[in-house]
């Protein structure tokens, strides 16, 4: 293989950041001084490379850094791996602060471009689980 001989692996689809944060994780078990937008570059990688308790702590990072102007990213990020854990709580999360985000403009954008996404919240808003 070319990265035996070469004595390098090269990973072209993440950044730098995270991938030292991804090696980091993995030899210390730690996640320190995390951000929502490295938290789900993290998230994709660790889903990715099926580095499940990554996962899962990038999954609780976010859902404790949720705020009305973020739901739209982390629904996105949550509905594109398939995470319907991750999915619904973001999902409660805009249900319990509606007024702040279905006013909001960014929601309007949101449902231009993500109207199954969108139709699924209201859904949920009009029939609760």
């Amino acid at each position: 293989m070319k990265e035996k001989n070469s004595g390098h692996v090269d990973i072209t689809d993440l950044e730098d950041d995270t991938v030292q944060r991804m090696l980091e994780y993995m030899y210390t078990d730690s996640l320190a001084d995390m951000q929502l937008e490295g938290a789900c570059k993290l998230y994709a990688a660790a889903d990715k490379y099926q580095i499940l308790s990554m996962k899962k702590r990038c999954s609780s990072f976010l859902k404790e850094s949720l705020c009305p102007n973020k739901v739209y990213d982390v629904l996105v990020l949550a509905d594109l791996h398939q995470d319907d854990d991750l999915k619904n709580d973001v999902q409660d999360y805009i249900i319990e602060h509606d007024r702040e985000v279905f006013g909001s403009a960014e929601w309007k954008t949101f449902m231009d471009t993500n109207p199954k996404l969108a139709a699924a919240v209201m859904y949920q808003k009009v029939f609760p689980r």
